[in-house]
C-alpha cells in the first residue's frame, strides 16, 4: 500500500450517516456495510411478522465478486507523497459510503436496500 502524509485544512461534511465513513489519513481496511427495509404506506400502520430480511432474496444473494485472471505488478514512486487538500465540502455521505484523504489496501463496501411503497386502490 502507498503510505502518505495527508494534509488537510478545512473540511466541512455536513452529515455522515448510515454506515458510512469519513476518514482522512491512511488506513488498512474499510468495510462498511448496511441493509435497509423501507416500508412506505399512506397510513403508519406496522405487522408483527413483517420486516425480516430473510423474507426478501435481495438480502440472501451472494454478491459477485470480480475474477482477476491476470498477474498484475506495479512499481510506484512518490516524489512529494503528500497530500493537499485547501478545502473540501460535502453535503452529505451515507448508505455505505466512503469519503477518504489518503490511501487504503482493501475497501469493500455493501448497501442492498428493498424498498416497499403500498397504497390504497
Amino acid at each position: 500500500m502507498i503510505s502518505r502524509f495527508s494534509n488537510v485544512n478545512r473540511a466541512y461534511v455536513n452529515t455522515v450517516g448510515i454506515s458510512s465513513v469519513f476518514n482522512i489519513g491512511d488506513s488498512m481496511q474499510i468495510t462498511p456495510s448496511i441493509k435497509v427495509l423501507a416500508i412506505q404506506r399512506e397510513q403508519e400502520i406496522y405487522y408483527d411478522e413483517e420486516g425480516k430480511f430473510s423474507q426478501f432474496p435481495i438480502f440472501e444473494e451472494e454478491i459477485p465478486q470480480p475474477v482477476f485472471y491476470e498477474q498484475l505488478t506495479t512499481n510506484f514512486f512518490n516524489k512529494n507523497p503528500k497530500i493537499n487538500v485547501d478545502s473540501i465540502s460535502v453535503t452529505s455521505i451515507s448508505s455505505s459510503a466512503i469519503l477518504q484523504i489518503g490511501s487504503t489496501k482493501d475497501i469493500v463496501c455493501e448497501s442492498r436496500t428493498k424498498h416497499i411503497r403500498q397504497s390504497k386502490n
